[in-house]
């Protein structure tokens, strides 16, 4: 997200008015998500480390202070779930220009098997969707965070996808994106299992610490 928001900024600063229309939206989607995600990933890390980062004597307690600055000095994060929807959706319209841009990777990713890239697609349809019925109605404004987190999730997985269709490239990123898409942009039921046999053959694929190619997972994207 970071490297395609910085890419859009060097073609804005090009004169690209496209570009400038996607960096719009990108620019709080990434102070807002990934501040965010900053703090229970900071935590997590000390739990990890056997809660070592506790006590003062090691680096984790700043690492677990600082994470809380994103959200406060980039803006709260409904202050940056406001911005995205009410004026980069609401105003601008940025977010039809980020779609198009993401239709294109879609479209060019074609090593990715066809079925999971339509997915990704309707995903993406439905989120903007989304995102425009509740900048239209001032009675939604309190799901302007849920409509903000859709909108970097779904481009978080089609850059994903982008990147692992590449020659060369660890497919593994392609897993990644399929997991965003059932656990953060899919209906769950908090009374079934949360993990299905695709998962856990995909766990250990993800965690054998190997390149692999996209051939050998294929069939898990279906």
């Amino acid at each position: 997200m970071f490297l395609f928001a910085a890419d859009a900024m060097d073609r804005a600063n090009a004169g690209s008015q496209e570009a400038e229309d996607c960096l719009r939206i990108l620019t709080p989607l990434l102070k807002f998500r990934a501040c965010r995600d900053n703090i229970p990933v900071a935590t997590g890390a000390m739990e990890v480390r056997g809660g070592n980062g506790y006590i003062e004597e090691w680096v984790q307690p700043r690492l677990v202070r600082d994470a809380h600055i994103g959200v406060l000095w980039e803006g709260t994060s409904n202050i940056n779930a406001l911005d995205i929807v009410t004026r980069a959706v609401g105003k601008s319209r940025a977010h039809r220009t980020l779609a198009g841009e993401l239709q294109k990777l879609l479209d060019e990713a074609t090593p990715i098997p066809a079925a999971f890239r339509n997915r990704l697609r309707v995903a993406l349809e439905r989120t903007l969707v989304f995102a425009e019925r509740v900048a239209a109605e001032p009675a939604l404004e309190a799901s302007a965070r849920q409509a903000a987190s859709s909108l970097y999730h779904v481009t978080s997985s089609i850059l994903m996808i982008q990147e692992a269709a590449q020659p060369e490239a660890d497919a593994r990123r392609a897993l990644y994106a399929r997991f965003v898409l059932e656990h953060r942009l899919s209906a769950q039921d908090p009374l079934e299992p949360s993990h299905g046999d695709w998962e856990r053959e995909a766990a250990e694929i993800i965690f054998s610490e190997r390149k692999v190619a996209l051939a050998e997972i294929a069939g898990l994207l279906s």
